[in-house]
C-alpha cells in the first residue's frame, strides 16, 4: 500500500560539483550537511501562463514556462562543518561561488527503496543567500537560499550516506566569542543575526526550458546586534557619527567551531532609548559589511 510523506524520515547530503551542474553522482557518500537539518524545501517556479483574445474572457491557451528551481535549507551547524565554507564562501583563485549538489531522499525508514519513496537530485545549487543568527540559550542556524539548475527524482535511492559530523551543536552561550576589533562587541550581547546575499543571477536560453547558466552578482553583508549601551550609549553613538570600521569576527563556538569574520563594517544607524522600562540601555544596532573570511577556532 502506498504511504505518505511521512515525517521525521528525511536524509540528506551533498557533493561539490567540478562545474555547474555536472561532476558528481549519488553513488558516492558525499559529505554531511548537520545531524540537526530543520527544513529542506524544493520549489518550483510557475509552470504556466494564461493568454487569452479580445474575443473571450477566459484563458485559451497555457503557455509552458521555464524550469525556475530553487531550494531552501535550514539547519544548526556542528564544529567541522564544511557547508558555510563550500556553498557560501567565494572561491579566492576564481572569485566564484561553488556549484553544489545535493541528494535528498523521504521515506527513508519505512520504504528505503520502492515506490513509496522519492529521492531529489538536487544540482547546479548555487547560493543566493546565507543568514546566521543566535541569541541567549539559543542555538545557531544557518538559513540558507539556493538557485537551481535541474531536480531529478527516482524512486530508488543510491549510495551510502556519509558519517554524521561529530563535533558539537554551536550554540550562543557555550563558547566562543562576538568582538569587533579584537575586544568585545559590549558588556552584553544578547542575539546577532546577519546575511550574506550573493547576488545570483541565472539565465535560460532560446530552445530550453533549463537554466543555462547561474553565477554570483554584487556581494552585500548586513545584519544587527542587540547589545548593551555602556556608559549610557555615548560611544557607541560616537562609533556611529564617526563612522570608523570594524571587523566583526563570530566564533560560534570552541575549537574546531567555525569562525566567521565580517571584514570592514560599520555601524549603519543608532536609537538611544531612556525609558521606564526598567531594564538597561540597549539597542538592536545594524550595521555593514563589506567582506567576509571563513575560518575554523
Amino acid at each position: 500500500m502506498a504511504n505518505l510523506g511521512l515525517p521525521f524520515q528525511g536524509e540528506i547530503r551533498y557533493y561539490v560539483e567540478t562545474s555547474y551542474g555536472v561532476g558528481s553522482v549519488p553513488t558516492h557518500a558525499g559529505l554531511p550537511i548537520s545531524i540537526k537539518v530543520l527544513d529542506a524545501k524544493i520549489s518550483l517556479a510557475d509552470k504556466n501562463k494564461g493568454l487569452r483574445g479580445i474575443d473571450a474572457p477566459e484563458i485559451c491557451y497555457l503557455l509552458e514556462q521555464c524550469n525556475d528551481y530553487s531550494f531552501h535549507l535550514e539547519y544548526i551547524p556542528q564544529c567541522g562543518d564544511t557547508l558555510f565554507e563550500d556553498a557560501v564562501i567565494r572561491d579566492g583563485a576564481t572569485c566564484a561561488l561553488k556549484s553544489i549538489a545535493f541528494y535528498l531522499t523521504t521515506n527513508s525508514c519505512i520504504s528505503p527503496t520502492g515506490a513509496d519513496a522519492t529521492a531529489y537530485w538536487i544540482v547546479g545549487s548555487i547560493n543566493k543567500s546565507c543568514k546566521v543568527s543566535s541569541s541567549i540559550n539559543n542555538e545557531y542556524v544557518y538559513v540558507m537560499d539556493f538557485d537551481v539548475k535541474s531536480v531529478v527524482t527516482d524512486s530508488t535511492p543510491t549510495g551510502a550516506s556519509p558519517a554524521v559530523l561529530p563535533g558539537e551543536i554551536c550554540a550562543f552561550n557555550v563558547a566562543g566569542v562576538i568582538e569587533a576589533n579584537g575586544a568585545e562587541l559590549a558588556y552584553i550581547t544578547n542575539s546577532i543575526d546577519f546575511t550574506i546575499d550573493n547576488g545570483t543571477k541565472s539565465y535560460f536560453d532560446h530552445d530550453s526550458l533549463d537554466k543555462q547558466y547561474a553565477f554570483a552578482g554584487e556581494l552585500n553583508i548586513s545584519g544587527s546586534c542587540d547589545i548593551s549601551l555602556n556608559e549610557g550609549g555615548g560611544k557607541h553613538l560616537s562609533d556611529v557619527v564617526n563612522q570608523g570600521e570594524f571587523d566583526l569576527v563570530v566564533q560560534l563556538g570552541g575549537a574546531g567551531c567555525p569562525e566567521i569574520t565580517l571584514e570592514n563594517c560599520k555601524w549603519k544607524s543608532s536609537e538611544i532609548d531612556v525609558n521606564i522600562s526598567g531594564d538597561i540601555m540597549k539597542e538592536n544596532a545594524p550595521f555593514i559589511g563589506k567582506t567576509i573570511a571563513y575560518a575554523t577556532v
